[in-house]
């Protein structure tokens, strides 16, 4: 209403402008050319203001005062000098409208990209300052809505899975994809297609580097974490083995001496001799633990073949399997496994060393592997023990040695958490099988799809 009455004023105003211009002109008996001259000008200021109604209506009221005072008195146009100072005057008013208001669309247009502008490089700096992901959400969203004067925004993160907003959720909405499946969705009044396409390429890169500098943050944070906790069991290893040492030495001349008189004495030392040892494995299991560990956060990727892994395995293990039969059956034509192969043979290694410690003298100890579409199942078999079903999936937890055979088979319960952990870092699994002959160790590993 406040803009009908607006106008309205203007064209009361403009109309008794022109009105007086020609009455004027008429007292002063001018000539024709000068009237016809000062409402051109009036018409030419009132078009550009920008608004060709009143342009138009301005030039028809000048043209009706001007047939009033100069042609006859009346409002008709009956002469062709009429017809052509009224055209004349219309097209001016209409032409000189037209240019105004493309003029002032281009200048609002230009003040308007000039805004947007400083306002993309003012969101730029602010979210330049987030170092995580979610630091930079929270940042696109409080500044879009703030700097764009929107009603609320949304940022989603990979896929749905973290939502951040900020704002009035309102039913008009649009949706601005920020890549790796976040997306952005603003409420309230839109920007201009540039501008959300522009934002979407912002928010999308400051979020790419916030989760690349959260990923190279864990990633020197875990490095530091591994080598402190090295240094550490590296420190209490030597710090345990000293003592350790002296008393196993002290255990092993009192064993071997007379000086004891009583078995129960003898006894002692003996459980003393023992535990010592077995705290001694412990220790350097601990420790073998650490090192893989270790080397699975900065891993060797390369080809391994199967066969040869096997093959290094029992070379290591022949010096005590000699009581034992050994079966290793590995076809030629396997694929290969990618992944490290130091880590492969100390995986192998604690599977086959747990099957000499829970078989007998004399019992068969087969190796096999076999190819099953994408994976290499790579299977260690023993003879003569045997799990409980209730215990197949703890004998995987570190520390955890099975209620079978548990008072004569020595060890720390760390070999096969350790063969484990292994495999599931190189993208495969372990199981244990339950079969006639005893338990079967099965590992199943990717293969390497080989190009042709």
């Amino acid at each position: 209403m406040r803009r009908i009455l607006l106008r309205a004023a203007r064209a009361v105003l403009a109309g008794a402008l022109t009105w007086a211009t020609v009455a004027v002109c008429h007292g002063l008996h001018s000539n024709r050319s000068i009237p016809s001259m000062l409402l051109l000008l009036e018409i030419v200021a009132v078009a550009a203001m920008g608004d060709w109604l009143l342009s138009v209506l301005t030039s028809g009221l000048a043209s009706l005062a001007f047939s009033w005072y100069f042609i006859g008195g009346r409002f008709r146009i009956t002469s062709p000098e009429g017809a052509i100072t009224l055209s004349a005057l219309v097209v001016t008013a209409l032409t000189i409208s037209h240019l105004s208001v493309r003029a002032r669309r281009r200048t609002d247009e230009a003040v308007r990209r000039r805004v947007e502008m400083e306002r993309l490089q003012r969101f730029g700096s602010i979210l330049l300052a987030a170092r995580t992901v979610s630091e930079a959400a929270a940042k696109a969203t409080e500044n879009v809505v703030s700097l764009f004067g929107l009603e609320g925004a949304v940022v989603r993160l990979w896929n749905g899975e973290e939502e951040v907003r900020f704002g009035e959720v309102s039913a008009e909405s649009s949706t601005v994809e920020l890549g790796h499946g976040s997306e952005l969705i603003l409420y309230g009044p839109q920007p201009s297609a540039e501008v959300r396409s522009a934002l979407g390429h912002v928010i999308g890169l400051v979020l790419e580097r916030a989760r690349n500098t959260e990923e190279i943050t864990r990633n020197e944070a875990a490095k530091r974490s591994e080598e402190l906790r090295t240094t550490v069991l590296n420190a209490l290893a030597h710090n345990f083995k000293t003592p350790l040492t002296s008393i196993k030495a002290a255990a092993s001349m009192l064993r071997g001496s007379r000086e004891i008189p009583t078995a129960h004495g003898r006894e002692l030392v003996a459980v003393i001799d023992e535990e010592a040892d077995r705290l001694e494995r412990l220790i350097d299991e601990s420790l073998d633990l650490a090192r893989i560990e270790s080397h699975r956060a900065s891993p060797q990727l390369e080809l391994c073949s199967i066969g040869d892994i096997v093959n290094a395995v029992t070379s290591r293990v022949g010096r005590y399997l000699g009581n034992r039969e050994l079966a290793v059956s590995i076809p030629r034509e396997l694929p290969l496994v990618s992944g490290d192969r130091f880590l492969f043979e100390q995986m192998l290694m604690q599977v086959v060393d747990n099957a000499w410690k829970y078989s007998k003298p004399g019992a068969r100890i087969e190796i096999a592997a076999s190819e099953s579409g994408d994976r290499i199942l790579l299977t260690v078999r023993n003879e003569g023990s045997f799990i409980p079903d209730d215990e197949k999936e703890r004998i995987f937890a570190k520390f955890y040695r099975g209620t079978v055979n548990h008072s004569h088979v020595e060890g720390t319960g760390l070999g096969l958490a350790i063969a484990k952990s292994i495999a599931e870092a190189h993208g495969g699994s372990v199981s244990v099988n339950s079969e006639p002959e005893g338990p079967a160790f099965e590992f199943s590993l990717p293969a390497e799809v080989m190009g042709d």
